[in-house]
């Protein structure tokens, strides 16, 4: 059976992180979509819990002055750690399908209801839809849309209001989601069977703690061989877990031991002051395939009101999952913020006040051009040493860059490489060592790694053979870099980059001098 690269962007992805139970195989298609597509079956399934895992950002930030202006300078500050849940290779098919079949339906309600313009997250819109073949838009294009609306307005002056939802996943309210979810397949009072029951395990999930799964089965870590080869080995730490090939934490059948060591956490209730232990009415998991299509779906009603609102004013809206961003009218400002502030409270969401921003663009006759100005909401005083940021770039009014601080990221990123690379090359005790790969680090950090192309893996009887295999490599940074220049006029992003070759051989000299 010859496998296209259509069907791997469809909701049969492979994915190759360890969980409970085997990862799939491209050829397991063969049983895995009769099965997801059985409707009885699904209504049935039994899910396997979630692993849970915390990922902490270390993120660069502004401090904020006592008269509530920001320091020039960035600071390493610990960023709240966001709670990710990763189903079973079988759960995250039956996710996936349905919400394939979710995301179809949602499409035709929005375009019914005219907000599709506005809604920018996890959803695939063509850059030319008259053009099948051409690439979907991403954060770039969406970014663009808002910075050329400002552009384009001239002799207005405008303001951009940034807004941010506390906490969204976990606070998206289980029966206004049931209600939107039964309204989008048109299904009536009631959820069909399956549906019901995808619904409940996505808002009543149980999960493992990845760290106490690991610390059980750490003694008989699956690993993968060769091919088709599995065997169970002795893993001292979690983080060896990729070197070690490893492919699951335990085959599925283990789920009665895992149940019976007391591993398995119920989502189900929550403890509330004065009530006790009560049926959790709120939250779903982030980083399931079908959560980013259930957030969208919450929030149909609130983007059409928000949407009309903004149109009657002659302000645009444009909401890319939890980022909100409104361009209107400077003299709307205040009524604006109002709206926002009292409308998401009866989704039963918030507003993060403390990061409201609001960016005035004055128009200057003589530069025929914006100007841009964060006001201090403190003071009312307006400040012209920031840009308006949105989707990871920065907009002076006209021109636009990418954010200093993916940048710096990115050269942080470069940094660590080479270190890592070092240790590992002095610090082995194999043929290779003092040999310093190279290879690798120019295709993670250079335009030499930017091109986008598909993977060839050596075959396994023949040594000196090489087949195209189902995986791509989707390019680095500097391919981001690239066609941001690309696509987004006015920029100054190629001379942000420019200096990476450079600073990329001075590294690779100061490896090969130790």
């Amino acid at each position: 059976m010859v496998y296209s690269k259509k069907k791997d962007e469809d909701w049969f992805r492979l994915k190759q992180y360890p969980h409970i139970g085997l990862q799939l195989k491209p050829w397991y298609r063969v049983w895995v979509e009769p099965y997801v597509k059985d409707d009885k079956a699904i209504a049935k399934h039994a899910f396997y819990p979630f692993i849970h895992r915390q990922i902490i950002d270390r993120r660069f930030r502004r401090q904020i002055n006592k008269d509530g202006t920001r320091a020039k300078h960035r600071i390493a500050s610990i960023s709240k750690p966001r709670d990710i849940h990763f189903s079973n290779h079988l759960d995250s098919k039956v996710f996936g399908y349905y919400s394939e079949l979710l995301a179809k339906d949602y499409e035709n309600l929005i375009e019914e209801l005219d907000i599709g313009s506005c809604i920018t997250a996890y959803r695939r819109i063509k850059l030319k839809p008259e053009d099948e073949e051409c690439r979907n838009k991403c954060n770039i294009d969406f970014a663009n849309d808002v910075f050329q609306h400002i552009k384009q307005s001239k002799g207005c002056e405008l303001v951009a209001i940034t807004f941010d939802i506390k906490g969204f996943f976990d606070n998206l309210d289980h029966k206004q989601l049931k209600r939107n979810w039964r309204r989008v397949i048109g299904s009536g009072i009631d959820l069909p069977p399956d549906h019901y029951n995808v619904y409940r395990n996505i808002t009543k999930f149980s999960y493992v703690e990845e760290d106490d799964l690991f610390n059980h089965f750490k003694d008989r870590i699956v690993v993968e061989r060769q091919p088709n080869r599995l065997k169970e080995i002795v893993v001292d730490k979690k983080r060896y877990m990729r070197d070690k090939r490893a492919v699951a934490y335990c085959y599925k059948e283990s789920i009665d031991e895992i149940r019976k060591a007391g591993l398995i956490k119920t989502n189900k209730r929550v403890y509330e002051e004065g009530k006790g232990y009560v049926l959790r009415g709120k939250g779903i998991p982030q980083g399931s395939p079908i959560s980013a299509t259930l957030a969208n779906i919450y929030m149909i009603d609130f983007d059409k009101n928000t949407h009309d609102y903004l149109k009657r004013i002659g302000g645009v809206y444009q909401r890319y999952s939890d980022d909100m961003v409104v361009i209107c009218p400077v003299e709307y400002e205040d009524e604006v913020i109002e709206h926002f502030m009292k409308s998401i409270k009866e989704y039963k969401l918030e507003i993060q006040q403390e990061k409201t921003q609001v960016f005035h663009f004055l128009f200057d006759k003589t530069a025929d051009r914006h100007f841009c100005y964060e006001k201090n909401r403190k003071t009312d005083r307006l400040q012209n040493n920031t840009f308006f940021e949105y989707l990871g770039f920065q907009f002076d009014g006209f021109y636009t860059m990418i954010k200093n601080a993916s940048i710096s990221n990115y050269y942080r990123k470069m940094k660590r490489d080479f270190a890592r690379s070092w240790f590992y090359t002095y610090h082995n005790t194999t043929d290779t060592k003092g040999e310093v790969f190279k290879n690798r680090l120019y295709k993670r950090h250079t335009h030499l790694g930017a091109n986008r192309r598909q993977v060839y893996k050596r075959d396994s009887h023949k040594t000196n053979v090489f087949r195209k295999s189902h995986k791509y490599d989707w390019g680095n940074f500097i391919t981001y870099a690239q066609l941001s220049e690309k696509t987004i006029p006015d920029n100054k992003i190629g001379g942000q980059v420019k200096g990476h070759w450079r600073k990329f051989n001075e590294m690779m000299r100061e490896i090969e001098e130790k």
